[in-house]
């Protein structure tokens, strides 16, 4: 979800989603031409890129190439797959070793899918602005953009909204292992997987596209209870200082990416809380989303970025999972309390806040 005023979340932990079919990490081992899936068959990860495809993409061999998330992303994608879309990602390189973390050799390939929602597409940022720059692949029009963040392709596609992205390491400091590619090759070679995807994509029928979802949250997002903003206050020692709280719900603000239009049809919304001198905190809610910390386990590279905390108040059922993090104290926290899923962002003070939260809800 586009969070205004402090950019993208910066803590991604949930891959998987329990009540719905994990589809973050499909088998992607063939080589041989994506085939059309059969008309009652669930869109996967196959049907949209081969092995040889994605290698191409990464500039590796095949037998170089492993199905992972980029633990920066995850909890973005899990909600997308909470809200019926299809995530697809692989990995060349070591992977990346914390949330956050520019350094080291890896670069991920992002096949992103929702299915439904290209009424709503926005194209791409480049920088501070939606990118302008455009090309017919596959005979649609799609929106292209490259700069410090890696290599988007986005477009509309039948009824879905497609992203396909590159992210690699040392892009804003030492180098990608892009660098000596000529002008413009890593987008084009990304434009070959967008054909393949496009051309998987426009034809399928509603029912290749009916991925299981989590219920949409019913009712209002409100930042009250345990999420009100005196508790939260209270909890980082804020006293006196200025503050102002804000609820951040995609579905009464315009779609400005992928993220948002998932976030919007799932319900999943935040709770920001800013303090003159003290910056951001912000809280992500995900009503009836509990299952998807239950994932983890399951992909490699996020379980390595994140390690469990016991939280006061917890009850059994219950966790919470701290990202580790390298370059400073903000160390976001993902935990679960009741059927919800939760991830604080709040400088030194994400346990705090998040037990702060147990306390007044129970």
């Amino acid at each position: 979800m586009g969070i205004r005023g402090t950019g993208r979340r910066s803590f991604g932990i949930g891959a998987g989603i329990a009540v719905v079919v994990v589809l973050t990490a499909s088998s992607c081992a063939s080589t041989a031409a994506p085939s059309t899936a059969a008309s009652t068959e669930l869109l996967g990860c196959d049907d949209l890129a081969t092995l040889d495809t994605v290698a191409a993409v990464l500039a590796a061999e095949p037998a170089d190439v492993v199905e992972a998330v980029q633990p920066s992303d995850a909890v973005d994608r899990a909600v997308l797959t909470a809200a019926g879309g299809l995530a697809c990602s692989w990995r060349v390189g070591t992977a990346q070793q914390s949330i956050g973390d520019g350094a080291g050799d890896w670069a991920y390939l992002s096949i992103e899918i929702l299915p439904g929602a290209a009424d709503v597409w926005a194209p791409p940022y480049a920088g501070d602005t939606p990118s302008e720059d455009t090309r017919t692949i596959a005979g649609v029009e799609a929106t292209t953009a490259s700069g410090e963040t890696g290599w988007r392709v986005s477009a509309p596609v039948g009824e879905a909204w497609v992203d396909l992205s590159i992210t690699a390491a040392g892009l804003t400091s030492t180098g990608s292992r892009f660098d000596d590619a000529p002008a413009g090759e890593v987008l084009d070679n990304l434009a070959e997987a967008a054909e393949s995807t496009f051309t998987t994509v426009e034809p399928a029928s509603k029912v290749q596209l009916a991925l299981p979802a989590l219920a949409p949250r019913e009712g209002d997002a409100t930042c009250d209870g345990g999420l009100d903003e005196s508790g939260i206050a209270a909890a980082l020692q804020y006293g006196d200082t200025p503050t102002t709280y804000a609820v951040i719900d995609p579905r009464t603000q315009p779609i400005v990416d992928l993220e948002d239009a998932a976030s919007a049809r799932v319900g999943a919304f935040s709770c920001e809380l800013f303090a003159e001198g003290f910056g951001y905190t912000d809280i992500l809610v995900v009503r009836g989303g509990a299952a998807i910390i239950d994932g983890l386990a399951a992909q490699p590279d996020i379980a390595a970025a994140v390690e469990p905390i016991t939280l006061e108040g917890a009850v059994g059922g219950e966790s919470a999972l701290v990202a580790r993090r390298s370059d400073g104290p903000r160390s976001p926290l993902s935990f679960t309390l009741g059927d919800t899923f939760y991830t604080v962002n709040s400088g030194d003070g994400a346990q705090t806040v998040a037990e702060a939260i147990i306390a007044r809800t129970r």
